[in-house]
């Protein structure tokens, strides 16, 4: 009889291979949209992006936008992308992602205008020039979830550091299910000691003391991300966003607890869709 723990391993061997590495590529300036095709029979990819600069700055957009698959995860999937880009309603927004990226950036060049026409500043030099940007990408697939991770950034002006948010949802392909915190069980003393190392990790120090002295927040309370955590091919990601534990020049802290180590802290639902095969004694 071959022991759970083995099993497990053997599912998330095969979970690892199906994969895709998490990245965060540069967004690319162009005059149009370009599409990729990547994916598996289960659920296939476009990718899209497209680029605008005006004499109110810059707006980038790269998403990578489901075209076949099952469809209650296709259409979950087109439906978080809509509000994502769109956070102030999509009821005229439709379904071409290529107008999509274009509607995006159109929408933000609006804006961009509005808020330099607010501050007062007619006239702007190339150098310090507004940009913004999303990047909506897949970054794993397995045969029972997939992880989409969002990065959104956005300078306006004037020497000011700009503001950005990293965060990833994961949804479970049979249903369109929307994981939260409903990925872990508990969250007790023994899960804050892991996250307490994971954070040691990003911020390279050794010490309780040393992690102390960087954080602006009380980590006997151990507060969790404001966007909660979620599954990556080798583990459970968890990504603070800028400010909730620490000052902004020390980014937005993220580590992945291995799957392996994690496992305890899992609800059913999460371990069931990590697991690609039966568990037969």
């Amino acid at each position: 009889m071959r022991s759970l723990p083995y099993l497990f391993l053997v599912s998330l061997a095969l979970l690892l291979i199906q994969c895709k590495n998490a990245h965060k590529p540069a967004l690319e300036e162009a005059t149009a949209s370009e599409s990729t095709v990547s994916g598996t029979p289960l659920l296939r990819t476009d990718s899209f992006k497209f680029a605008l600069k005006s004499e109110h700055g810059s707006c980038d957009v790269y998403i990578d936008y489901p075209v076949e698959g099952p469809q209650v995860i296709v259409k979950t999937l087109r439906d978080f992308i809509k509000t994502t880009l769109f956070e102030h309603g999509t009821a005229n927004i439709g379904d071409d992602p290529q107008e999509m990226v274009r509607r995006y950036c159109r929408d933000r060049q609006e804006a961009l205008a509005k808020t330099l026409e607010q501050m007062g500043i007619d006239h702007i030099s190339d150098t310090d020039a507004p940009e913004e940007g999303i990047d909506i990408r897949l970054t794993c697939r397995g045969e029972k979830f997939v992880t989409y991770e969002v990065y959104r950034y956005s300078y306006i002006t004037h020497g000011a550091h700009g503001e950005y948010s990293d965060y990833g949802v994961t949804f479970r392909i049979s249903d369109g299910h929307r994981f939260s915190n409903d990925i872990l069980a508990r969250t007790d003393e023994q899960l804050f000691a892991l996250i307490r190392e994971g954070l040691k990790s990003y911020f390279e120090v050794s010490s309780d003391q040393q992690l102390e002295e960087i954080c602006t927040t009380d980590l006997s309370l151990m507060p969790m991300p404001t966007f909660p955590p979620y599954l990556v091919a080798d583990g459970v990601r968890f990504h603070y966003s800028i400010y909730d534990i620490c000052p902004f020049d020390w980014g937005d802290p993220a580590f992945t607890i291995p799957y392996a180590v994690i496992l305890p802290y899992l609800t059913e639902e999460a371990k069931e869709v990590i697991s690609t095969q039966q568990h037969h004694p």
